[in-house]
């Protein structure tokens, strides 16, 4: 997908942004030695994030000219995120890197802003990539490599570059969804250290700057598509008014978020935060469900990076079926009742495991 670049001037100061404050760090001329990278445990199910973090920051390490730190932290039920943001400021402190970079998780999402404020610097969250640049010859920059983060902005539709400047270590969260995981690490990476973490901090404990009053769930129905995990959508071959309403009951089933083609949202059928494609949401599920969906370039430029794609359309010529890990060729005025029908049933069966 092609999109256009918003290039951002140097920030040295946090911009208001309260959960992606808009500043950066540099290397080369402000002497950071490292870039440090921040591992969950494998335990909290993210050892597969975890290597592709370390890949991606081995990359940037090298591609920037210094050595790559990394750092985790003892796996356990209850985390609190209060000690361990101070333990982490404490160790960026001490060694000075480049950058903290983490995980776009829940938990990196929490942890970054709050390692920010401790260090009187900013969070840039969800960055899609990171440009190490080089000052053009006959300039006071020459030969100075500075980092840029490149954030989806106004829904993804266009990149916004924030280009790093001296005084401050940007606190960043990369969204690895559809990197590939390493075969394996490699051999210049070393394992991730053990921070240690002060559950005894005064500050920490007395006067807490983050309470937890409730996690509240949210319906998939009202998930933003970029993070759905399981996605039904809707083209023309099954928007029509009964359809439709079963469309999005089969979703609600497999606890999903619906999706649509742009001349389903151009029909007014579906909302436009619904659209998927080139000048809608570029989706990352663990399945796509395309349903009555002929598969156009525009369309599948925002699904390719899905996990699994499953098509059911009843021209058997349809291009989205060259994209489809598995394709089913039926008149969905006939298999979708009947398949929104079995999975009721399945679910409603005595001993029924829980939806996943």
């Amino acid at each position: 997908m092609s999109t256009a670049a918003e290039s951002t001037p140097p920030l040295g100061a946090v911009n208001s942004e309260t959960a992606a404050a808009q500043v950066g760090g540099q290397a080369g001329a402000g002497g950071a030695g490292s870039l440090l990278v921040v591992v969950e445990p494998p335990s909290d199910g993210c050892e597969p994030v975890g290597a592709i973090l370390l890949a991606e920051g081995d990359r940037l390490a090298r591609k920037l000219g210094v050595d790559l730190h990394s750092v985790t932290w003892p796996a356990g039920p209850n985390l609190d995120l209060e000690p361990l943001a101070a333990a982490l400021a404490d160790i960026v402190r001490r060694t000075e890197p480049a950058a903290l970079v983490l995980a776009d998780t829940d938990i990196g999402r929490q942890l970054a802003p709050m390692v920010a404020h401790r260090l009187g610097s900013g969070a840039v969250l969800g960055c899609s990539d990171v440009l190490v640049r080089e000052g053009p010859q006959g300039t006071v920059g020459e030969g100075r490599r500075t980092l840029a983060w490149v954030k989806p902005v106004y829904g993804g539709w266009l990149e916004r570059e924030i280009d790093a400047v001296a005084g401050v270590v940007p606190v960043v969260t990369l969204d690895l969804a559809g990197m590939e995981k390493p075969e394996s690490p490699p051999d210049t990476v070393p394992a991730p250290e053990v921070a240690e973490i002060d559950v005894q901090e005064p500050d920490a404990l007395a006067e807490p700057r983050v309470r937890r009053l409730e996690l509240v769930s949210p319906e998939a129905r009202s998930v933003d598509l970029v993070h759905a995990k399981r996605i039904v959508a809707a083209g023309s071959g099954s928007a029509s008014e009964n359809l439709l309403a079963t469309v999005c009951e089969l979703a609600e089933l497999l606890e999903g978020s619906v999706g649509a083609t742009r001349p389903v949202v151009d029909d007014g059928r579906l909302p436009k935060e619904r659209l998927i494609g080139q000048t809608g949401r570029t989706v990352t599920p663990e399945l796509y469900l395309a349903l009555g969906i002929s598969g156009s370039p525009h369309h599948v430029a925002g699904v390719r990076r899905a996990d699994r794609i499953l098509s059911i359309n009843r021209d058997a010529r349809a291009p989205i079926f060259q994209f489809s890990d598995i394709g089913y060729v039926a008149d969905l005025e006939m298999v979708l009742p009947a398949l929104v029908q079995k999975i009721r049933e399945w679910r409603d069966a005595p001993g029924s495991p829980e939806p996943r």
